[in-house]
């Protein structure tokens, strides 16, 4: 069964705010997620995005058999279209996530994370050369099960998470963090902190990487590749603020997929634990 979600957030710190919608569909196998945009941070900007989120959904279910169930995180912009449902003859507004749509909601909100951040990093390029970042990453593991929560975060409170169900082992996990520091801030020079010495030593040289390890040194090295990325080892559980919120972010991201938590909760979590990184800029 296809199924979609659409997220929404406000943002300011580019040249104006901007009300986002993520629209994420699973079609059983594959992903497709689009980012739509309304400059303004009012209830009528975000509600403006989401009626385009939900048009571009609508017209993706249009000929299907039974109509798409869509969640939409935002509980007034959901009580709004819930009472003109009968526009939407090829959705059914669902009142909460079910199945797969918690894990469609953090992509949705991924790809707005990442929308913004790539705004940025426009208009930091169009005003000169980018200074690097300065990014700490962390993963965290439950050791009764497989899983990690990882995590990313800049010195301006920027971050990433997520959760790899199927990681193994914290070294797998130290890795997919570094991954996804280097595949998230594609438009910057970067220098990756990590408190994993192991995960140093594999993308060294003479490291006898195999298997899960040898996948994620490879594609590290891949998206590293004609861009000025270097990586080093601060101390764990130091005081280090960045290695702090990372280390945060990535139990945060963990525990909150283990506990089946509500995404907007995660994701007011996690704003809180990058508050005083935000604060400090």
């Amino acid at each position: 069964m296809t199924i979609a979600v659409i997220h929404t957030r406000h943002t300011a710190g580019t040249e104006s705010d901007l009300s986002l919608s993520a629209a994420t569909i699973h079609d059983g196998t594959a992903l497709d997620t689009r980012v739509f945009t309304t400059p303004g941070g009012e209830d009528h900007h975000r509600l403006a995005s989401v009626l385009d989120a939900v048009e571009y959904v609508h017209e993706y279910a249009a000929g299907a058999e039974a109509p798409m169930p869509l969640y939409v995180s935002d509980s007034r912009v959901r009580s709004e279209l819930q009472a003109v449902a009968g526009s939407f003859a090829a959705l059914d507004l669902v009142g909460t996530p079910r199945g797969r749509m918690p894990a469609l909601l953090l992509t949705a909100a991924d790809a707005m994370s990442q929308h913004v951040s790539d705004l940025a990093a426009a208009a930091a390029a169009a005003a000169g050369p980018l200074p690097e970042l300065v990014v700490a990453t962390d993963a965290s593991k439950c050791s009764r099960r497989r899983g990690v929560g990882v995590a990313c975060v800049r010195a301006d409170g920027v971050r990433r998470q997520k959760v790899v169900a199927d990681a193994d082992s914290v070294l797998v996990g130290e890795l997919l963090a570094i991954d996804l520091a280097v595949s998230s801030f594609r438009n910057h020079p970067l220098h990756v902190l990590t408190d994993s010495r192991a995960a140093l030593a594999c993308l060294g040289s003479g490291y006898p990487n195999r298997g899960r390890v040898a996948k994620t040194v490879d594609h590290i090295r891949y998206l590293s590749r004609g861009r000025r990325v270097r990586f080093s080892w601060v101390r764990g559980h130091a005081g280090h603020p960045l290695n702090e919120a990372a280390h945060r972010l990535a139990v945060a991201a963990r525990r909150g997929h283990e506990a089946h938590i509500d995404p907007d909760v995660r994701e007011a979590v996690a704003d809180n634990i990058v508050a005083p990184l935000r604060a400090a800029v």
